[in-house]
């Protein structure tokens, strides 16, 4: 009998203490508000939304973590949280709705996954870039370090000159730039290098290549020069720079940024015939821009002195002031998608950025160095070296030695894209793929929660579905369309313009 109680006793103990630490956070929806706005909570903990207002609403992660779907007038929408992160979220009806869950942190996301990985140098390390998760380089004085293990190991290569920035184009062709003019081509993974005649005399601080044949370099008092044949020729391209040059980022051989002192950023469409000046903002070096990013034709961010960070959304067209919540140089940013993006600079300053860079949030980092540069492979896998030869890994999950690239959903993961065109008048296209067949929906809403269409309703195999909308008969304006199929659910929102 005592044998029985005291089974009893411990395996109540053992329930009760693997059940303890999970809670239940309530999240009321009411005045076109998230209460509260900001919540930490545990992983493992549930959040559960209630709609306690007088319009239906959602709660969609802004990174397609979780999305509630159409919460109607007093219904609630549930989600548990397994791991530690920062999830901004937003009311897809009213998108002045804005509200972030952080998991296991105080905000920004994981900032407790920064481990530093051994180096073999102190020196400072300026550039690093990988082509997948096992495979990278890193830029470097005296040389380039590269890796074949996800940064476990690290194997330095020496160059006679002092490297500021390193680009491959796969695991095997790459291209390095640095000190009196120096560029470097590599077609055996970064293990030897041949030196190439950039016609430039003094120092290269970044470079650039969109294919095998077209690349460019940019630097001191407004170096910029192009190759059409893989740097076996590089020729000097005119642009309005005086000053020095500092980064580089060109979406395909025609369509490009760079940025540099006095606030410069430069742009081009046609491969660099001509270089415009998009914006300027003159203060000295403390104004100068270090770095650019882009995701696409019209989200790009620069970042540089005084903690500035501007973006934009429409090509360049207009550049807008985002808050980084510091003063200190910022030397690099990198986006992987248009709700998760970092940047880094000096004094080991780190930061989460959120809606487009709309949502900054200061992460803390093991170490206090200058942060030269920051790549991402994935949302989960990320990459920091500093000024005093350090190097910094991100890491949520395993590594694996491929990176597995979701195309036209060839994986059969349940996705919805973004229509196209969007904006669109009046027809769209809505691409989405399905993990498992089933019973499918497609539904349109308008900015009231109303449903105004609904062009798929049945059962649908497995992978990947075009559907063309047409909204011939619909006014202008913001529109959801939402799928649903085997209890996942999914929103995204266009815009109808006549």
């Amino acid at each position: 009998m005592r044998l029985k109680h005291l089974c009893t006793a411990l395996f109540a103990a053992a329930w009760l203490g693997s059940t303890a630490h999970a809670a239940t956070h309530n999240v009321s929806i009411t005045n076109f508000s998230f209460a509260p706005q900001s919540l930490t909570i545990q992983p493992g903990d549930t959040v559960r939304w209630s709609n306690d207002d007088s319009a239906p609403h959602t709660a969609t992660a802004v990174n397609g973590a979780f999305d509630s779907g159409f919460l109607a007038v007093g219904s609630t929408f549930s989600f548990a949280f397994p791991e530690v992160g920062s999830f901004a979220y937003v009311c897809l009806f009213h998108s002045e709705m804005t509200a972030v869950i952080n998991v296991g942190t105080s905000g920004g996301g994981d900032d407790t996954t920064w481990v530093e990985l051994n180096s073999p140098t102190s020196l400072p390390l300026k550039d690093v870039r990988f082509i997948d998760s096992m495979t990278g380089w890193i830029a470097g004085d005296q040389g380039v370090l590269r890796t074949s293990d996800g940064g476990d190991s690290w194997q330095l290569v020496a160059t006679p000159e002092d490297v500021e920035a390193v680009f491959f184009i796969s695991q095997t062709e790459g291209w390095i730039c640095g000190n009196d003019g120096y560029i470097a081509h590599s077609t055996n993974g970064g293990q030897t290098w041949s030196p190439q005649n950039s016609g430039a005399g003094d120092k290269l601080r970044d470079i650039w290549f969109t294919d095998s044949q077209n690349g460019w370099a940019v630097g001191k008092d407004g170096i910029l020069v192009h190759t059409s044949d893989g740097g076996q020729n590089w020729n000097p391209q005119s642009s309005p720079a005086q000053d020095d040059l500092r980064g580089i980022h060109m979406l395909d051989s025609q369509t490009g940024w760079v940025v540099g002192s006095d606030g410069l950023i430069l742009f081009t469409d046609n491969g660099g015939s001509n270089w415009a000046i998009q914006l300027s903002v003159p203060g000295g070096e403390e104004d100068e821009f270090e770095a650019v990013m882009a995701l696409n034709d019209n989200l790009a961010w620069a970042v540089g002195g005084q903690g500035r960070i501007y973006h934009t959304s429409n090509g360049g067209a207009t550049w807008t002031p985002q808050s980084s919540g510091t003063t200190v140089a910022l030397m690099d940013v990198f986006f992987t998608s248009e709700d998760q993006g970092w940047v880094c600079g000096a004094g080991g300053f780190l930061a989460h950025g959120m809606d487009n860079g709309d949502m900054w949030h200061t992460q803390t980092a093991p170490v206090a160095a200058t942060f030269n540069s920051v790549y991402f492979v994935s949302d989960s896998l990320g990459f920091m070296v500093t000024e005093d030869g350090r190097i910094l890994r991100r890491q949520i999950g395993e590594i694996h030695s491929e990176v597995p690239h979701h195309q036209h959903g060839t994986l059969h993961s349940f996705e919805l894209q973004d229509a196209y065109p969007n904006p669109f008048n009046p027809s769209t296209t809505i691409e989405f793929s399905l993990r498992n067949s089933g019973m499918t929906t497609l539904t349109v809403f308008d900015i009231l929660g109303q449903k105004v269409a609904q062009p798929v309703n049945g059962n649908l195999s497995s992978g990947a579905h075009l559907v063309e909308f047409n909204a011939a008969g619909l006014p202008s304006g913001a529109y959801f369309y939402q799928l649903a199929s085997n209890g996942q659910m999914e929103t995204r929102k266009m815009l109808l313009l006549k």
